[in-house]
């Protein structure tokens, strides 16, 4: 087995300027040790082109299921709904292969231990066996490193060629070692989504130019900030929020390696997201949510007095699911769900913020012992690669995808991208007539995740529990909490601390 601890990865660059949409972090798994080996980094990786194995699958056809039973039967997990809708997408135009693909929502976090010793049980018991493995890009290495669990995908004939409409900064991604590893659906370009309504009620304008102007560096978001609680808002849910744009600006890799030794090199990003947040904090601009919390979702609604959220691409998703009245209603097991009371749905807006970034991004893997490795290169293939059908997940789910001529497509026929299509409601409308498919298109080119390491997601997790405690006055200074930061991560994983 061979895992390539560091990701010293991929290139292409980080998310300028525009608008974009919005998208955890925790332990590696007791049962994990360290991936073994070098930091083998590559700039600009390009997968190498295999013969494909099994009969040279060719990913671009369909595959005859004529003779097929339960055997070829695939299993695809994930940690919530979200890749589940975008396979449908690709199920829904073929369905003769729906009694050979089924679909878990394990239901946990994406970047926890719970997902990992899921996915690593099943493909170490073969019960159900993860033949299809999306991971958050902050977790997806851990498998992607590891050639005793996945595949090279050029393999299954997956080769360069078909990824040439992709966005480069995924390729350099999902390569490892010259092997195409994993592949991805989305492109993730970070903005600041702002509430139009609160905008002009404080500051006289609405309009993203416009209000692109007062959040347009970090010293002009806080003076911002302090305006807005003197009207009595907040100019973000809670100190968290910022994290993300925060540590895009990283200068290095969190985990490098010298001498055959793994070392924990934090670089001044995360001081400076404990400094912002601790601001925050400390001068009362926030409410003091947390991320994802009940209280945090409420903010999103007209009721609310939160100006903005930082978020990706697929976060439109998650203020329209706030910022929408809806009548209340009774879960599948017949628990009341609260109605939501809201006037926000169509004034959002979109700006880049204070400065470029990119959020999350699921990136698919295929279990190495898959028994149907004909109907995974499909699918994948559908998922990524085709045009057709990624434009088709971008106006039926709302996403961006990580294809330029699906993109170029959905620009040219001015497309509706949808949010919920059964009710009629659309990106452009929630954000006030704004459409972001332009400016998404315009940043994510420059996404570049080469700081990506398989230990960010626990990484962040410590750095996450160090930052409450400093807001709390556990720790005195951002030094120290840093230095706490540094200690509990080496404890956790065996990083050396210099």
């Amino acid at each position: 087995m061979k895992k390539k601890v560091l990701s010293a990865l991929l290139a292409s660059a980080m998310v300028a300027s525009m608008m974009a949409g919005c998208g955890g972090s925790t332990d590696t798994p007791a049962s994990s040790a360290a991936p073994s080996s070098s930091a083998a980094q590559s700039s600009a990786a390009q997968p190498s082109a295999e013969p494909a194995a099994s009969g040279s699958i060719d990913p671009t056809v369909a595959p005859d299921t004529t003779g097929w039973d339960a055997s070829k039967k695939i299993y695809a997990y994930s940690w919530d709904d979200d890749f589940g809708k975008k396979l449908n997408v690709v199920l829904d135009k073929y369905p003769q292969f729906k009694d050979y693909v089924s679909y878990e929502n394990k239901g946990v976090s994406g970047t926890g231990d719970e997902y990992k010793t899921a996915i690593d049980t099943a493909l170490k018991n073969g019960d159900k066996y993860p033949s299809l493995i999306p991971a958050d890009n902050d977790v997806a290495l851990y498998w992607a490193e590891d050639d005793e669990k996945t595949l090279d995908l050029t393999t299954i004939g997956l080769t360069p060629d078909l990824m040439k409409d992709a966005y480069q900064f995924s390729v350099d991604y999902g390569t490892r070692d010259g092997k195409l590893k994993a592949v991805t659906w989305q492109g993730t370009p970070g903005s600041f989504t702002y509430r139009r309504d609160i905008a002009q009620e404080v500051f006289g304008v609405s309009e993203p130019e416009d209000v692109q102007k007062l959040v347009k560096d970090w010293d002009t978001f806080f003076d911002t900030a302090a305006k807005l609680k003197a009207k009595g808002y907040s100019i973000v849910s809670g100190p968290d929020d910022i994290k993300y744009p925060v540590y895009d600006g990283q200068t290095s890799a969190w985990v490098t390696v010298k001498d055959g030794k793994e070392y924990l090199t934090l670089d001044d990003s995360v001081n400076k997201y404990l400094e912002y947040s601790k601001k925050l904090y400390d001068e009362g601009l926030t409410t003091n949510t947390s991320a994802w919390s009940g209280a945090w979702y409420a903010n999103m609604q007209g009721t609310g007095k939160v100006f903005g959220y930082f978020g990706t691409t697929w976060f439109m998703n998650q203020i329209y699911g706030q910022s929408k009245p809806k009548a209340a209603t009774k879960d599948a097991d017949g628990n009341e769900v609260a109605a939501i009371e809201s006037t926000s749905f169509g004034q959002w807006g979109a700006v880049t913020g204070p400065c470029a970034y990119h959020w999350g991004g699921t990136y698919v893997m295929v279990g190495k012992n898959t028994p149907n490795p004909e109907l995974c290169a499909f699918l994948l293939y559908q998922l990524t690669c085709d045009a057709d059908t990624m434009a088709a997940i971008t106006t039926e789910t709302g996403d961006f995808v990580n294809n330029k001529a699906a993109n170029s497509k959905l620009i040219s026929d001015k497309a509706t991208l949808y949010l919920d299509k059964a009710a009629g409601d659309t990106i452009d409308g929630m954000l006030g007539g704004q459409n972001p498919i332009q400016a998404w298109s315009d940043a994510a080119p420059s996404i570049s995740l080469k700081n990506l390491t398989y230990q960010d997601a626990t990484i962040k997790n410590v750095i996450d529990k160090v930052a409450t405690s400093l807001w709390n006055g556990e720790y005195k200074t951002v030094d120290e909490a840093v230095a706490a930061a540094k200690k509990e991560i080496s404890t956790q994983t065996g990083l050396v601390v210099e």
